[in-house]
C-alpha cells in the first residue's frame, strides 16, 4: 500500500469511529459505490490521483466540520 493511501486508511477508520461520516457518504461524494471503497481498504484496487485529491477534500472538510461542531 502506497504510503498516502495508508495515512487515508488510518484516517478513515479514525473518522468511521468517531461518528465523522460513512463509508457511503464518502462514497457518494466521490462518486463510486461503497464497494469501490471497500476494495480500496482491502487493498485490491487503489483510488486514482483525482480520487485521492477528492479524498484529501473530503478528510480536510469533514474534520472542520467536526472541529466547528465542538
Amino acid at each position: 500500500m502506497n504510503r498516502e493511501l495508508e495515512e487515508w486508511h488510518k484516517l478513515h477508520q479514525f473518522h468511521l469511529n468517531s461518528g465523522g461520516y460513512q463509508t457511503k457518504d464518502l462514497a457518494e461524494y466521490l462518486g463510486v459505490s461503497t464497494r469501490t471503497i471497500q476494495r480500496w481498504l482491502k487493498e485490491k484496487s487503489d483510488p486514482d490521483d483525482k480520487e485521492m485529491a477528492q479524498i484529501r477534500e473530503y478528510l480536510n472538510k469533514s474534520r472542520l466540520e467536526q472541529e466547528s461542531a465542538l
